[in-house]
């Protein structure tokens, strides 16, 4: 007699989330051509400061010899500052150095600092001197020594004044750049034109000098900080003004405080594994990038925690990130796209609970914007699932007549997102073995294998077709009459109905799990999703006689 026993295993499946945000550089760049005042943005605790001092004025002309010098750039300081929020800042610009008239003396640039003159300054240059006969000396550049910050450079000295060419006067000094000094007009006198490639990145050209007899020094074009032409000669002719300095602040803001998009405020039958979703923008001129964090408490004053993740900790769970961003981690999300997180770690059911989403910049200075309340959700009841299998064993069997025997399953859940039953030998070889013999068994059919499509019943074959001759272990999934159906179409397909145990399709035990049956709902009460596996069994007539045995393992999962 030939025993056919099987076993089931219950699975039960839980999940668990919580929130995070993260940002690349992103920036905001304030650029100030006035004295003003300036107040520190929320959560920005320090910033960039740049400043360059005023151009000096160009030297004017009351001769008939020799054109005025060209005013002084002014310096470049930076420097990063630690400010406090909401606190007002004094902006200093350095004013324009004027170039006055004859040998009434032209004025400096004036001074550029932020906050205090001891805190970050940048000097302005000194003005062009007229001429009484000889050619004038150029204004000095305001020195990078007398300023204060982290790196400074000097600005350019303007060029001498010309006793060539009626007595041009000479060009203004450039202002320092970001990274070299301002550019120097000569000291001799000479028919040099204005090197405009050699003016430093960042820097500020100086003015043009008076072309012709009587023409006055010209401001500089363009630019900030560079000096003021001197005039040609003449009597009383006027140089140029030179260039207002500059000061430009950049800093990081933290992200708009995030939404709180899912679980809605007050929900009630929430998961123990919600996912949370939320959005937050970047506040910054310059956009890119944000990382998340979800925060849960236990209490509606928000300051007990009971379970909080930082993306920058962990990207595990997370959903629909950015993979271009390259801030690290590399898992987050662009400004403005929500955010999503699978729980992990599984919450108590049946109990409320509160969230925060908060946000960041992760190029930023790492300040976490939180969400504006303190939502809360209440968790449904313990997801359960009861799987109930019952197996009857092949009676006798005599080599050339088939035998047959069932095993019945239903599944009983309250989880709303359904479940799954698979089916596998545990086995790798074979399923049935001699008792006494472990080494004699019994042929399995070739193992199934999925069509291509889900409506297909793959490899399954009718009985003529079975391996050697029919003679082997085979079985099918048939739907319980009368009862929800259970058969999974990845199986057999949509269209074979059991008709007679010839003309049905059967399939070999899979050595690794196989979806036999699925639901995306919840089933409860008597015979839910009641199924029938069926066996078919037939020897050679060189089976050698005892009894057999082996195992096939049943899963029911809840799904996710």
């Amino acid at each position: 007699m030939i025993k056919r026993l099987a076993k089931f295993l219950l699975v039960i499946v839980l999940i668990t989330g919580w929130l995070g945000i993260q940002v690349v550089e992103a920036v905001t760049t304030d650029t100030f051509t006035t004295t003003t005042t300036w107040t520190a943005p929320t959560g920005v605790t320090s910033v960039t400061v740049e400043v360059w001092g005023g151009g000096g004025g160009g030297g004017g002309e009351n001769a008939t010899t020799d054109g005025g010098g060209g005013g002084g750039g002014g310096a470049y300081s930076i420097s990063v500052i630690t400010v406090v929020p909401a606190t007002i800042y004094t902006v200093t610009v350095g004013a324009a150095g004027t170039g006055n008239a004859g040998c009434t003396a032209s004025t400096a640039g004036g001074d550029s600092w932020f906050s205090t003159a001891g805190t970050i300054l940048a000097k302005g240059g000194s003005p062009g001197a007229c001429s009484t006969g000889t050619p004038p000396a150029g204004g000095a550049g305001g020195a990078a020594a007398s300023g204060v910050g982290t790196t400074k450079f000097s600005g350019g000295q303007g060029e001498k004044g010309r006793n060539n060419n009626a007595g041009q006067g000479g060009y203004g000094g450039s202002s320092a750049g970001t990274a070299a000094d301002g550019w120097s007009g000569p000291q001799t006198w000479s028919t040099a034109t204005y090197p405009t490639a050699s003016t430093p990145a960042g820097g500020g050209h100086g003015g043009n000098g008076g072309a012709t007899a009587n023409a006055a020094g010209s401001a500089p074009a363009s630019g900030n900080g560079g000096g003021g032409g001197g005039a040609a000669e003449g009597t009383n002719i006027s140089g140029g003004n030179g260039a207002v300095g500059k000061v430009i602040l950049t800093y990081n803001k933290p992200p708009n405080a995030p939404s709180q998009d899912s679980p809605a405020n007050s929900a009630t039958g929430v998961s123990v594994t919600p996912t949370f979703l939320m959005t937050a923008t970047d506040a910054d001129t310059t956009v890119d990038n944000l990382s998340y964090k979800v925060t849960i408490y236990s209490n509606s004053a928000c300051t007990t925690v009971a379970q909080t993740n930082d993306q920058a900790v962990s990207s595990t769970g997370w959903t629909g990130t950015n993979a271009t961003c390259t801030a690290s981690p590399t898992a987050c999300y662009t400004s403005g796209t929500q955010g999503s997180f699978l729980t992990q770690t599984a919450l108590s059911a049946s109990t409320q609970y509160w969230w925060k989403a908060s946000a960041k910049d992760p190029d930023g200075n790492g300040t976490f914007t939180d969400s504006s309340t303190c939502n809360t959700f209440t968790t449904g009841a313990a997801a359960s699932l009861t799987f109930t299998v019952s197996t009857n064993n092949f009676p006798a069997i005599t080599p050339g007549s088939p035998v047959f025997a069932t095993t019945t399953l239903s599944v009983d859940t309250n989880n709303t997102s359904g479940w799954n039953v698979t089916v596998s030998r545990d086995d790798a070889d074979t399923t049935l073995d001699l008792d006494t013999d472990a080494t004699v068994n019994i042929t399995d059919q070739t193992a199934w294998a999925p069509g291509a499509a889900t409506t297909t019943a793959g490899n399954a074959v009718r009985i003529s077709s079975l391996d050697s001759s029919g003679k082997v272990l085979g079985l099918r999934v048939m739907t319980a009459s009368g009862t929800a159906a259970f058969r999974a179409g990845s199986w057999w397909g949509t269209t074979d109905a059991y008709v007679d145990s010839a003309t049905s399709l059967w399939a070999g035990l899979p050595s690794t799990a196989k979806q036999i049956g699925n639901s995306s709902v919840s089933c409860s009460g008597a015979n839910c999703a009641l199924n029938t596996v069926l066996y078919y069994l037939d020897v050679p007539s060189t089976q050698k006689t005892g009894a057999y045995s082996g195992g096939i393992t049943y899963t029911a999962t809840m799904n996710p």
